[in-house]
């Protein structure tokens, strides 16, 4: 089991960011740590040897998101909240599932990256409500 914290899953999404803001604003309500998690997977196993050169990038993008989402809690909330930063190459439903585990609350974004109309729960929202072994505060964008 994980410690008691509020965990957020981001992907650098509009929607996910603002579930960063909800997140950090639960935390700091409950005086308790943040921990931010990022995952990422590859479609197929093969990209990784046909195309490294796309794998780098990839894993690139993603630590920049979790870099932008470190220093936004630096800048504006550092002395209001404790957070740690996970960047994972895995099913992001499977990691958050994992993370979740012990936590008092999973805070993650309605529709992630995907460009539907909201209202729209996504695919990994929808599995992490049902899934989840602690609350889930889904929101919108």
């Amino acid at each position: 089991m994980g410690q008691p914290r509020v965990v957020v899953g981001i992907d650098g999404s509009r929607t996910s960011y603002k579930a960063l803001d909800v997140a950090i604003e639960e935390a700091t309500l409950r005086e308790m740590p943040l921990h931010i998690v990022v995952a990422w997977q590859l479609v197929s196993p093969a990209i990784a040897t046909e195309t490294p050169v796309v794998v780098e990038h990839i894993v690139r993008h993603n630590e920049q998101i979790l870099e932008r989402a470190l220093d936004m809690l630096d800048v504006c909330h550092a002395d209001r909240v404790t957070a740690s930063g996970e960047l994972v190459n895995g099913d992001p439903v499977s990691t958050l599932l994992t993370a979740a585990e012990g936590s008092v609350m999973l805070v993650i974004g309605s529709s992630g990256t995907s460009n539907r109309p909201e209202p729209y729960l996504g695919s990994t929202a929808r599995e992490l409500v049902h899934r989840a072994p602690c609350p889930v505060l889904v929101v919108p964008a």
